[in-house]
């Protein structure tokens, strides 16, 4: 006598799952299982991975950056109230359209002349597209005040603060380890924009 088994109803066990699962999803939840929660809430984005030829690019940001959050943010990203705030900030995070890599975001244009001042020539790229949008490329700047006067110290850094900490081919995608959030600061005051007062 024939007894089905569960996965020939179509129900699947976790073990299964977790093997369809592709190479670089595998690694960001071993590696930044914060990052991994954040970008889970969409989970269409792991599946377009699995089907792009030409890679995906994700900037993962590390514990330490989960753990620099307050309460108050903490709870705003796992409220099931702001999702589509919190699906949005992981957006930021990933390139849907090729793989880049850290040195074709920090090399230089010495197509035209070194500025004056003695700092370090425009970089090739000024920005990226991302799945949430644009996200800037530039010069970390030191020194000023309220950003006027502030000089480039050289450091690439990606979005309002971030910088790559360390970068890591996984099959056809990159995954850079970064120390912010790439995504506009902005996103911040949209948590909560949904809430009834006394709710």
């Amino acid at each position: 006598m024939y007894v089905p088994r569960m996965s020939d109803a179509g129900i699947r066990s976790d073990s299964q799952q977790e093997d369809d699962r592709t190479e670089v999803e595998r690694f960001v939840k071993k590696n930044y299982p914060e990052f991994h929660s954040l970008l889970s809430k969409n989970p269409t984005i792991w599946t377009d991975a699995s089907k792009a030829s030409n890679g995906y690019t994700f900037f993962a940001p590390n514990s330490k950056v989960f753990e620099a959050l307050d309460d108050k943010k903490r709870r705003q990203i796992n409220d099931p109230r702001n999702l589509e705030t919190a699906q949005k900030m992981g957006a930021y995070h990933v390139i849907t359209t090729e793989a880049v890599s850290s040195m074709r975001l920090r090399t230089e244009d010495w197509r035209k002349p070194r500025p004056k001042d003695g700092s370090p020539p425009p970089l090739t790229i000024g920005g990226i597209n991302t799945l949430g949008g644009e996200v800037p490329v530039g010069r970390k700047k030191s020194g000023g005040f309220l950003g006027w006067g502030a000089k480039e110290d050289g450091g690439i850094v990606i979005g309002p603060e971030a910088q790559i900490v360390q970068s890591n081919n996984v099959g056809n995608s990159i995954v850079h380890e970064v120390d912010a959030f790439i995504s506009p600061l902005i996103l911040w005051r949209y948590f909560d924009q949904l809430r009834m007062p006394g709710f």
